[in-house]
């Protein structure tokens, strides 16, 4: 909630320092308050955060996105 009222007044949230660069710039990207600077779905979807497949040692996903519904 606290990232949401910075992002209102101008300011940049914190980004965690664990999250990786390209995570970190994606969010940033996300975050940008100018819309005419702002990517769009279609540009953010072509980002390498997004491209790049996850690692995994199971082939399935976690128990803890398995029982969320989008």
């Amino acid at each position: 909630m606290a990232a949401l009222f910075r992002i209102g007044k101008g300011e940049r949230p914190l980004i965690p320092d664990s999250l990786s660069s390209d995570a970190r710039d994606f969010v940033l990207k996300c975050l940008q308050v100018d819309p005419s600077l702002r990517p769009t779905a279609a540009q953010l979807m072509d980002h390498p955060f997004v491209k790049r497949p996850l690692p995994s040692s199971s082939g399935t996903m976690s128990p803890h996105f398995l029982g969320r519904q989008i």
